[in-house]
């Protein structure tokens, strides 16, 4: 299945074949109107960055009924206004959320519960200077693409490695061999 935001207007996700484009309907969401982002979990879930005015995170089951919604997660962890919301997710359903304009990760237990923030605004190593893109593998290290690089992160925000890639990586996803694909 492919999932696309119809735009900023939307409260929905469209879901689609992905070997036909066949339309297999919406998924809705009561609480607004507009995805920044959606990946799925390893139960059949999923989980979407909204903005429309507030960094929500939703989680939806494999059944596409709303079973969480984390309400202003970034801004409130930050203690700042998030105007872009990017999400990953790792295998025990614990939840990162790439504040872009906080540049910073903050990750979230299954629940919805505040774990811990990690990366932050600099130059450094483990610190993002136009973060873009997020990730997690296998093993649950937590990737972040940035114009300086991808920075790798253990699960729990300790700075491993800067992965050196060609230009900005603004978009980055595990495929189903741990292989790690950059856009």
């Amino acid at each position: 299945l492919a999932f696309a935001n119809p735009g900023p207007t939307s409260g929905k996700l469209t879901r689609y074949r992905g070997d036909n484009g066949e339309a297999l309907g919406d998924i809705n969401y009561s609480g607004g109107d507009g995805f920044d982002d959606v990946r799925t979990t390893a139960d059949g879930g999923l989980i979407c960055a909204w903005y429309r005015g507030d960094d929500n995170i939703v989680r939806f089951d494999s059944q596409r009924k709303e079973v969480r919604t984390i309400t202003k997660a970034v801004s409130t962890a930050a203690d700042r206004s998030e105007l872009d919301t990017r999400v990953a997710v790792d295998g025990l359903n614990n939840i990162y959320a790439l504040g872009t304009f906080s540049e910073a990760v903050f990750k979230f237990n299954p629940e919805g519960k505040f774990v811990n923030r990690f990366g932050g605004s600099g130059h450094q190593p483990g610190q993002f200077s136009a973060a873009h893109s997020i990730a997690v593998d296998g093993k649950g290290r937590v990737f972040v693409g940035d114009i300086q690089g991808i920075h790798v992160f253990d699960p729990d925000g300790r700075f491993l490695a800067v992965i050196k890639v060609d230009g900005p990586a603004f978009g980055l996803v595990f495929n189903d061999n741990n292989e790690l694909l950059v856009a």
